[in-house]
């Protein structure tokens, strides 16, 4: 993991936490316990906060830059973009993009693909998809198998990396 000093602050990642070898993390970023940060990650938070929560995943090329905030028991994508507030066990799908003071409640969905315009605000519970995104109804029992299935996933895989030393993180 490549941690950068930026204005005087040092990312902070619990000791928990699972950092892949080529993720940056810049300036005012606090990880939390049992997170995940893979591989191209990039965490940039030179211009305002971030804080990644407890039990987060934030995947392959995911941009994070401040002031992002990423609620505990939710995941990030695949080359995601985030700038905004994303709640708790909520799931931000590949490639979604999610702008300046966006923020998205709790138990929320958002599609792959989709585009946050910056200050929207996403009530709890809420499936949001399209370019731009809009609400297009309540997350379904459907969509929070499918959350808690891929949450659980990932966390069984950080166990898995951890147990084979992969990451020292």
């Amino acid at each position: 993991m490549y941690v950068v000093t930026f204005n005087g602050k040092t990312p902070k990642v619990a000791g928990s936490a699972l950092v892949a070898d080529t993720a940056y993390l810049i300036g005012d970023v606090e990880v939390g316990e049992n997170s995940s940060i893979w591989p191209g990650a990039v965490i940039r938070g030179d211009m305002a906060p971030i804080r990644v929560g407890d039990n987060c995943h934030i995947e392959e090329n995911v941009v994070l830059h401040g002031p992002a905030r990423i609620g505990d028991n939710s995941m990030v994508g695949h080359n995601c973009v985030v700038e905004g507030t994303i709640g708790c066990k909520t799931l931000v799908a590949n490639g979604a993009t999610v702008l300046f003071d966006a923020h998205i409640g709790d138990l929320c969905l958002v599609a792959a693909k989709a585009l946050v315009l910056e200050n929207m605000r996403v009530p709890d519970c809420s499936f949001i998809a399209g370019v731009p995104a809009s609400i297009r109804g309540e997350v379904t029992e459907n969509h929070i198998e499918m959350i808690t299935y891929y949450w659980s996933y990932y966390v069984d895989l950080v166990v898995e990396y951890k147990k084979q030393g992969i990451w020292k993180r």
